[in-house]
Order: C-alpha cells, then structure tokens, then sequence
C-alpha cells in the first residue's frame, strides 16, 4: 500500500512521514503488536490460536506507526497498524480502522521530526534555536526533552497519529492519542466498576509540566453518538488538566470545512487551521456553548432567507421544533400554524416570558391576552369569550393565578412556546416566579404530559433552540417521544451579513462618541442597553436625557418595562404597532424588555444598530437585541470583558453548581432541625428533578459565558455568521483627546446624578397613602409614575419605619435593607434568625404543598450565611468597635486561614469571591461589605519590625439602629416576622408562628463542614 501518499494527502512532512511510519506484511505485523507478556501463550511459548486467528487478517500488509517513548526517551514499542485489509467489529458494525498492541497500557503518539520542522516550531514560538542541540544519540534527535523544557510552548493533544504529523509539520507541538479517552485513565476492578479517580496518563504528566497551555483538537462529527462522546472526552481530559494547573482550550471549526484537524488543513489550507487555533475557546466557555448545541435527528433541513408560511408537519406529531435564524419568520410560520387550529375550532394557548411580548404575539394571532378575558369563576359560560384559547406569561401557569389555569383542560389544544429557552429559564429562575414556582412546573409537567397523551400537540421555537429544552420537555411529558424537528440552516453569507463593528476598551465611551457623531451627520440609530434605571451610568434613562440636551430638535423615543407601562409616555401601546410608533422617531433607545420578541422590519428607516452590554445580560440575549432590527445596516457593541451577573454561586460545571447546591440545601435544613421547626418532616427537597437538571444546565451555560463575557458575545455573533470588525484603538492619546473623554464622562455622570436626585426626592415627597390606599394602588394594572413614587414611599417608610428622604431612597437602591437584614440577625436580632428562615421555609412548603424548589428555599435563607460568618469571628470583631485591625493580628490570620481553606464553601453560602492570596483585611474588607460597613485608616506602625497600616471598623451614624430597634419590637411581638411590614403577611405569619413549638430551643448555626474557632 502506498502509505506516503496516505500521510503526505494529510499535509505530513515526507521526512517526518520516514522517520515513523513503516511497511509491514507477513508475520511482521504480530511482531509489532503481540508483544505484551500478559497475552496467553502455550507452554512452548507460541501464543495462542485465538490471537493468531483474530490477526490473521495483518497478513495482507499495511503500516504501522510509533513515535517516542516520553517516559523513557527511547524508541516506542506502542504504537499502531493500519492493516490493508481490516477485520469486522460485530458489535459496533462496523469495520477496526486501526490496530494497537492488546493487553499493555496504550501511550501517546510522540512523533520523531527532523531538524526543519524542528526549527519551524521553535521560529512559531520564538524560541532561539541552535542546530547543535540535536543530539544523534537520541531517537528523536532531543527535540521531545526540548519540548518539555519549554512550556510556553503551547501542546496540542488530537486524536490519530496522522493528525500529529499535520499539526508538527505545520510548525505547532502536538501529540496524538489513540481514541478520544485515551488522555486519563480510571481505576477498575475485575468487574469493570470503577474504584478510584481518574488520572491523566503518566505521558502526559510529563509534558503538562510548568503549567503548559493545552489546546484540544478532535474531530469536529456530525453523528449525535459521536458528537456526545467526543464532548464527554473534552469535559473529562479539560479538567484533568485544569486540575494539573494548565489552561485549556478547544479547537473548534465548521465540520463541512473537514472532519479531522488533518481534513481541514488539506482541504482549507494551514492558514484556515491558524483561524481556528487563534479563535479556540476556552474549556469554560466551550463547555457552555456544547450546551448549545442540537443533536436530535433533523425532519426537515432548510435553507432559506425566510421559511416558507406552510411546512408539512405530520398530524401525529407531538412535539414539533424549529430551529431558524433570527429575522427568518418563526413568528409568521406560527401565524399560519395558530390560523390552522383555530379554522378547525383546536384552543390555542400560547405561552411566553414577557407581558409584552405575549401581548404583541395574540395580537398577531388572533387570541386575547389573559388580562383582557371576561372575568368570572367559569370563564367558559362568559357570552363574549373568543373560543380560540389565549396567551400567557408563564408566570401565570398555576391554578391561583388570574388565568386559574388547569392544565387538564389542555389535552387537546395547540400549545405555543416562542423563544422557549427564554421561557423555560424565566420559569425556573425568575424572581417573579418563585412563590409560585412549584406550583407553576407541576402545571408545566401535567400540561405536557395531557397534550402528550392527549390529541394536542406542542410547537416550541427558538433561534438558540438546543438539547437542554428539548430533553427537558420531554422528560416531563414522561412518554418517549421523537420531537419532529426542523432545522433552517440558513446563514448570512458576504451578501447579507452584517458587519459588528467592535470596541476593545475598557468603558464604552468611545462607542458613545462615535454615536453622537453618527447622529450629528443624520444618522438614525436604533440603541440596545443592558439597563433602564436612573442610576446607571448607560441606561436608557441616562442616554435619552443626554442625547435630547445633545439634538433636541430629534425625535427620540425611550423603550423599556417603565415607558411601555406609563399611560402617559408615547411608548405605551407602541408593541402592537411597533413599526408604524418607531417609523415616527430618529433616535429609539431599548433597554432587555424588548430584545425578544419583536421584528423591526422597516426599510430604510434606521442607519444603523449600537448597543452596549454591561454584563448583566446573557450571551445571547445581547445577540438577539442585535437582531431586532432586520435590515442589514452596519451594528457597533461594547461589551464588558467580564460578566457579573452569575447563577448560584457561579459554577461552570454541571455537578459543581449541583453538589453545591444540594450541600446548602443540607445547610439550611440542618439548621432549620436545630429549631423548632415542626412541619420539617413535610419536607420535601427532590421535588421535579428534571427541572433542577434544567435549571443548572441554564445556569452553567449563563456562568461559563459570564467568565469571559466578551470573547462569549464574540463568538456567538461569528457562529452566526456576522463580520466581526474589532474597532482599532487609539494609540496614545494626547491631552487634549483626553480631557475630552473625561469631560464626557463627568456629563454624563452629572446627567446621571441630578436626574436620579430628582427622582429620589420626588418619592420623598410623593403623597402619603393610607394602609386601604396603598392595597387598593398596588393592584392597580397600570399605573403612572407619581402612582409608582407613592408605593415606593409606603413601602420604604414600612420597612424602615424612618422619615422618607431622598437619602434613604438611594440607600435602599444600594441594597441597603439586605444589608441592615444581615447585620441585624448576625447582631440584636440574633435570637429570631431561627423564626425568621422557619417561617419564610414554611410559606414555601405551604406554597408548594410541602415541596421545595432547591434554588428558591437557599435563596430564601440566611441561616448559612450569618453562621458562616460568626465561625469567621466577625461578631467578635464588631463588638470590638474601637479595636486596631492589621494582617499579622493573630485573629486576623486565624479567620483568614479558615476563609481560605474553605473559599469554595463560602463562595456558595455568603456568594462573595475570595482570591487565594486575599490577605486578612481584605477578606474582612468583604465581609464588612455585606453588612454595609466600612474599614477605616488610622495609621502605620512598627509590627515585627513591618511597617504595617492599622484599621478599625467604622460605624456610620445612618440611623440603623433605629431600624434595629423597630425590628427587634416587632420580632420581640411575633419572633421571625421583622422583615415583613405588610399587614396581611404579619397576620398571616403569625398564624404560622403559632403552629409552631412553644418551648424555647437550643439553636445553633452551622455551615457546611467549616471548623469552628476553637477546632482549629
């Protein structure tokens, strides 16, 4: 067989192709691979037929490869065989591509390279390189010893030996292994049951040393088994590595340029491999894009600009799935699929995440929202009901809900999820769902299982649509279902892409200046903003008020939940005529009420889409905001590097973020059995599995994308097929350019600040309401902006019991009720923390019929939290007002070792962050943060022959212990019901107060397994 031609159509150097592939034929081939001691063998030492049969087939010739030995220097007697004519594998059906030695340890393939490519990696990484450091005496001349004493090197582990040689011959250091889990592995016994962890292969422990990058590059397959078990591989060797110190990345490319790493190189060129290997992600942010990822069996492939309004769907099919584009029409297909049911009399109940949204899509298909339904008990007898069904948002999808809804009523009916990732995590993670959550996923979970087996059918859709929806919905339906997918491929292309124009600073500033440029020369901009609140420095409210001091003969329009809801702001109405209300406007500015949803389809209109995402957003929310308007017109984004805005307690794992999950939930119960907590044995915390699954699943993909928020917004933005232009940075700035950008910023700062003052004050100020006023406002459906002040003023003079000012508005929007909370229960308020977290423990199980959704009931409690921090000793230490506080304080020491030790316990219970060299003030800096307090610089001085600064805490004179005093009454009155004001919730938590025990009890904090102070 012509084995050069084989390796050199793979772009191997022939010299490297010489140095480790060979012919073989005849016996030959048992030579190289039956040589292991622990094959049988008869007592003359010939080996045994069975082997000699089941190789007979080598006969006929092929080649083998082997490289080095890493452990040893030497010459591998490991390696490979193609054989020409290759045996069958009954039980996977098909063919044994390649032969390795059986019964001994499989290895790496190492290959020998001769001096030019040598070179050639060296020049890559711009490494010095001298000819006289190839030594003879060495099978592969020391280039492997060099490689190892260089780890700035980055290594590149693949899959096939042939891989190896492209990679190495292309100038990159590169090993192969055998299979795709061939990097680690896992200890067994004689049954196959695994006994111990897995371990990285001692090859590869030798060339990770020093911490060297790694980068993974295996096939890129198309079959969904390959597809999932390639993925196992990446997360199961990624974190091997990641546990060894290296940093890991993942080779990504378009299966159609090349199936293997070798393919893409013939078939594209080395320069296309260089795009991959620069653009790789990182093992995070790979992890949270396979879960992207939608490996079902496609029904129907397209490949159109815009889907056709009629698919033939088959009748029995119960879950229907599309997956398209942004801007191709899933919206206008659902028109024609909702049309269809309501012609042959089928109800209709769409479900969606946004009033508004929903709103805008039974407009569209002919159906009322909920709230416009006749009101009564039996909706069905009302005379003016439209027969056809109705929308929703979710968060209504329970029986006490005004839609009152029962999801027995829907076996029959066409059920509607547009953007169903979005819904899906809105209903298990949204603040606004969870007193109901229980409530809501049991209706969700009886919904679909009366649909599956009833004559229904569900039609979900979605541009993001992935495994994670799919599998949860019909986990729930609890049927085996094969969902009927649809798939438009469709991907702008030269012609029809936009172009991203991208800002690689720090701030958005510059962004913002080529903005009023833009706008200057006649520019019509439509603005994407992650916020709308007065108080941030790039919210909606903010830049409108900056853009009309700067153009105030333009029309500009503000977009979002306040100016959509304000019957007197030229925004409400606006979604159902949204393209006819923004046709009328120059500048439209949209906060995420609206980066769903809704398709901006006017021509010639706006001149070009800005946005600026400050990480609170997920990845691809700020990707669809992009989309909203159609038109091809240049885009320009800031994004922040980083997110902030993480789930849980911010894991990239799916077992992490779970274990630490269910290790709180532990926690808290274990505190809550310390109390008198009697209906704990009620409890139920495995309620709905599958949703928890769901949810982390969620989750870790918004963390991972959070932990390099850019380079995930990035990458998201090219997957779809959009010119990514980094917009190039300024060199040097002068004085004068600077100067400009600060005086920018402090226009906007003052904007931002006098408006947010004017709006504190005016709540100050806003008239009082009585207790029936305040009731009767609050279920008022729409409200103005002096109605709203007045609620905040109630509430706030309710929860402090304090004189509203404008000061105390700020301080609460600066989370200070959290923080007086934990401050009072970790100090007075001790003694009614157990009373507090049994109460609000027993409204969810009343709730939820004695269940629990894990994420709400830890949210919900603060017992971990305040326990962990008096094992830190901080409740010493604020007893200590005047005492000096410096970092070689033995007590200081002493809570920063138990911190440190424990960062990962304390990162899920109190949810801050510490780094590994935090040093003890910093860790009590953070810890004082949470209780609003401050550490406060008093001098330097001479410790230990150290000059060493010297703090005390500060206790600002800001009226809490006014507060504390009222809270301490009122828990004084009813144990545990400080923090809820409202009249109707005391009166119902005090019933709940009085079921419980009456005795007093021994209650003590715990967290976790942290050592108390006197065990360590």
């Amino acid at each position: 067989m012509d084995y050069v031609q084989e390796w050199q159509q793979s772009c191997v150097d022939p010299e490297l192709i010489q140095l480790n592939v060979i012919s073989l034929e005849g016996d030959r081939p048992l030579d190289y691979l039956l040589y292991s001691d622990a094959l049988p063998r008869r007592n003359d030492g010939r080996l045994g037929d069975s082997y000699l049969q089941r190789y007979q087939h080598t006969e006929a010739g092929g080649w083998w490869c082997s490289g080095v030995d890493i452990l040893t220097g030497k010459e591998d007697l490991w390696g490979c065989f193609k054989p020409e004519q290759p045996r069958f594998n009954p039980e996977k059906g098909k063919a044994i591509k390649y032969e390795h030695p059986p019964k001994t340890s499989t290895g790496v393939f190492a290959l020998r390279v001769p001096l030019h490519v040598w070179e050639q990696v060296a020049r890559r990484h711009h490494i010095e390189f001298d000819q006289e450091e190839w030594d003879d005496t060495q099978p592969d001349g020391g280039f492997w010893q060099w490689l190892k004493e260089h780890p700035q090197i980055p290594l590149i582990i693949t899959e096939g030996a042939k891989k190896a040689g492209a990679l190495l011959s292309g100038g990159y250091g590169a090993i192969a292994l055998p299979g795709i889990f061939g990097a680690f592995r896992t200890p067994k016994d004689e049954w196959g049951n695994r006994i111990g962890q897995s371990q990285l292969i001692p090859q590869l422990k030798k060339l990770i040393r020093g911490q060297r990058e790694i980068y993974l590059a295996f096939d890129q397959d198309e079959k969904p088994n390959t597809v999932r078990a390639v993925r196992s591989a990446i997360r199961k060797t990624g974190y091997l590595l990641k546990q060894a110190g290296c940093p890991v990345k993942v080779i990504t490319w378009e299966s159609k340029l090349g199936k293997g790493v070798d393919d893409l190189i013939a078939n594209q060129g080395q320069a296309a491999f260089e795009v991959a290997f620069q653009n790789a992600l990182s093992l995070d942010l790979w992890k949270a894009q396979s879960l992207e990822q939608l490996t079902y069996p496609r029904h129907q492939s397209l490949s159109q600009r815009y889907l056709p309004e009629q698919l033939s769907i088959p009748p029995e099919a119960k879950l229907v799935a599309l997956k398209s584009p942004k801007g191709t029409g899933k919206t206008r297909w659902l028109e024609s699929v909702v049309a269809g049911a309501i012609a042959r009399q089928q109800p209709v109940l769409v479900i969606g995440h946004r009033i508004r949204l929903v709103e805008e899509l039974c407009q569209r298909f002919g159906l009322d929202y909920i709230r416009d339904l006749p009101r009564g008990k039996d909706r069905s007898k009302e005379p003016n009901l439209k027969i056809n069904g109705y929308g929703l948002c979710i968060d209504s999808l329970h029986g006490k809900s005004q839609a009152r809804f029962n999801p027995h009523h829907w076996g029959d009916a066409l059920i509607i999820f547009d953007e169903v990732e979005q819904v899906l995590w809105h209903g298990l993670n949204s603040s606004t769902c969870r007193d109901n959550r229980i409530n809501i996923l049991q209706s969700l979970k009886h919904l679909l299982q009366n649909v599956f087996a009833g004559e229904g059918q569900i039609y979900i859709s979605d541009a993001d649509l992935s495994d994670v929806s799919i599998d949860y919905l019909l986990t729930l339906g609890g049927q085996k279902i094969q969902p009927y997918l649809i798939e438009n491929t469709w991907q702008a292309d030269a012609s029809n892409h936009y172009t991203l124009n991208h800002y690689p600073d720090g701030t958005p500033k510059r962004l913002l200046k080529d903005l009023v440029q833009h706008i200057q020369v006649g520019g019509k901009p439509f603005i994407c903003l992650s916020a709308q609140k007065l108080k941030s420095q790039w919210s909606t409210s903010t830049l409108e008020i900056y853009l009309k001091n700067q153009f105030p003969d333009r029309q500009i329009l503000r977009l979002d939940a306040e100016s959509l809801a304000d019957p007197n702001h030229p925004a409400y109405g606006a979604m159902g005529t949204i393209n006819e209300t923004l046709a009328q406007y120059d500048v439209v500015l949209a906060s995420p009420a609206v980066e769903t949803g809704i398709s901006l389809d006017l021509k010639g209109h706006f001149s070009s889409v800005w946005a600026i995402a400050q990480g609170v957003q997920a990845v691809n929310s700020i990707c669809q905001a992009l989309s909203r308007v159609r038109e091809n017109v240049p885009r320009y984004l800031w994004v922040a590097k980083y997110g902030f805005n993480t789930v849980g307690n911010g894991a990239t794992s799916i077992p992490a973020l779970l274990t630490s999950s269910q290790r709180l939930t532990q926690t808290n119960i274990r505190l809550l059995q310390q109390s008198d907590f009697i209906a704990l044995d009620d409890l139920d915390t495995d309620f709905q599995a599958e949703s928890l699954l769901c949810w982390a699943k969620f989750a870790v993909r918004i963390n991972a994308g959070m932990v390099n928020y850019r380079e995930a917004v990035l990458a998201h933005l090219q997957r779809e097929g959009q010119k990514l232009v980094a917009v190039p940075k300024r060199r040097k700035a002068a004085t004068t350019q600077i100067q400009r950008d600060n005086q920018l910023t402090s226009v906007i700062n003052a904007i931002r600040d006098t408006n947010y003052q004017a709006e504190c004050l005016a709540i100050a100020q806003a008239a009082p309401l009585s207790s029936k006023d305040y009731q009767r406002l609050k279920k008022k459906l729409v409200k103005t902006a002096p109605e709203k002040q007045q609620l905040r003023k109630y509430e706030l003079q309710k929860r402090y019991n304090l004189p509203v000012t404008a000061a105390l508005v700020a301080k609460d929007d600066d989370h200070w009720y959290q923080k007086l909370r934990r401050h009072y229960f970790l100090t007075v308020g001790r003694p009614y923390l157990a009373d507090r977290d049994a109460l609000i423990a027993s409204h969810l199980m009343q709730q939820g019929s004695g269940q629990i959704f894990q994420p709400d009931f830890n949210h919900s409690q603060l017992g971990a939290m305040i326990g962990t921090m008096e094992i830190l000793g901080i409740t010493t230490l604020l007893a200590q007002s005047n005492r000096p506080l410096h970092n070689l304080d033995p007590e200081m020491q002493h809570l920063a070792a138990i911190a440190l030790e424990n960062r990962e316990a304390i990162k899920t219970t109190v949810g801050i962050g510490l780094a590994k060299n935090s040093t003890p003030i910093m860790i009590l800096r953070r810890f004082l943060e949470l209780l609003g307090l401050e550490l406060k610089y008093t001098k330097i001085t001479t410790i230990q022959k150290k000059r060493t600064r010297i703090y005390q805490i500060s206790h600002p004179q800001d009226h809490r212990q006014s507060v504390f005093q009222h809270w301490l009454q009122t828990d004084q009155n009813c144990p545990g019901t400080s923090a809820f004001w409202q009249e109707d919730c005391q009166k119902y938590l005090a019933k709940l107060q009085r079921s419980r025990h009456k005795e007093e009890s021994n209650y003590v904090q715990l967290t976790f397994e942290l050592p108390t102070p006197e065990a360590s």
